[in-house]
């Protein structure tokens, strides 16, 4: 009896580790180019991206910032209790620079501190994790659909993008794009309203197939228009 304890516990014990390996192996050679970059600037930038299918299409947004086609969703944001994470590991925000909001999670940090961040970020704390804010921002304000759509809608979460370490070009930097990926349900008086506004020739959203997200362009009305790489994500 008592032997048949012990293997249980101990082969509980193993299928632990075993587990914790397997959720966290994919981090590891990431955490190793980190720590070889030790005293080095990292880029980080955060966010979540909202799958939203409409007749085996995805929703895209025209960005604000950029030109081109991507999925509605943004970066997360945190809140004042941040500020002992920010100066404990040294972390410079963005959006000094002018280009980016306030509290936006997109900053630079050194490689040292590059698993102490995604630690921080697993943790849920001092951030928002409601993922309803770009939804309302990008879809509710310029009245593509009414308010009451977040009330009847359903968020639900997909996966997490396994973050990598690569250099960009635009930054000049070796950066760390993580994202967190959400499926929206609507409900059927909604999805049509999405096909009527997505009709317009200045419509700010369009439904594209898959094919188009993985040549990352797409031709509307004999132009084409750029699709973030990132779009990828969510198909």
């Amino acid at each position: 009896m008592l032997e048949s304890i012990v293997i249980n516990l101990i082969s509980n014990v193993i299928s632990f580790f075993c587990g914790r390996f397997f959720d966290n192996y994919r981090r590891i050679w990431l955490i190793i180019k980190s720590v070889l970059q030790y005293d080095k600037d990292i880029r980080f930038s955060i966010a979540y991206l909202y799958k939203i299918k409409i007749d085996d299409k995805y929703l895209l947004i025209k960005g604000s910032k950029i030109e081109q086609l991507q999925p509605v969703g943004g970066v997360y944001k945190v809140y004042s209790s941040f500020i002992n994470i920010e100066r404990k590991l040294n972390i410079r925000f963005e959006n000094k620079r002018g280009f980016y909001e306030n509290e936006d999670l997109r900053f630079r940090v050194k490689g040292k501190n590059v698993s102490k961040v995604l630690s921080w970020f697993d943790s849920r704390k001092n951030r928002e994790v409601a993922a309803y804010r770009e939804f309302y921002e990008e879809i509710i304000r310029p009245e593509i659909l009414p308010i009451e759509a977040v009330t009847s809608m359903k968020i639900e979460f997909l996966k997490q993008i396994q973050p990598k370490m690569k250099y960009s070009i635009h930054f000049s930097i070796d950066e760390i794009l993580l994202f967190d990926i959400y499926e929206i349900h609507l409900i059927d008086e909604y999805v049509e309203m999405i096909r009527q506004y997505a009709q317009g020739d200045d419509s700010l959203i369009k439904l594209v197939d898959r094919e188009a997200i993985e040549k990352e362009c797409i031709d509307i009305e004999g132009k084409s228009f750029k699709i973030g790489s990132h779009s990828r994500y969510i198909i």
